[in-house]
């Protein structure tokens, strides 16, 4: 396994952004996702739409929310740290909770760009017990 390039954290200033929003749905950072349901999380989003209905617009949202050329302008801008909260329900589903995946495929995609725009990432495990 190839690893990343040391970051020297003692000297190095780290400059960096949040994608909030993508792999964890919160109503004050993606409203859109809400509009026209009364789901409050995508625990309930999921519930609501039924696991067909959410998997699409889920899946459309982990492609058009934050991509490839978000991260190279992330990098252009001087920045040299992502944020990315992701929640344990797409790492290791729960049997009896009506989570959808392929979010967790996607972060293995977000990677990539970031290691290609010469970004480190800090993985936020959001949600953990």
């Amino acid at each position: 396994m190839k690893r990343a390039p040391p970051f020297d954290y003692g000297n190095e200033k780290v400059r960096g952004v949040n994608t909030g929003g993508w792999f964890v749905l919160e109503p004050w950072i993606t409203p859109s996702i809400f509009e026209g349901n009364a789901a409050k999380d995508e625990w309930t989003f999921t519930e609501l739409l039924g696991k067909d209905a959410a998997q699409s617009r889920l899946q459309q949202h982990w492609n058009s929310w934050i991509t490839q050329d978000d991260f190279n302008q992330i990098a252009a801008a001087g920045l040299n740290h992502v944020r990315i909260p992701i929640g344990y329900w797409s790492v290791i589903p729960r049997d009896g909770e009506p989570y959808v995946q392929g979010a967790y495929e996607k972060l293995g995609e977000a990677l990539d760009w970031a290691s290609g725009a010469g970004l480190k990432v800090m993985i936020d495990l959001h949600g953990g017990e």
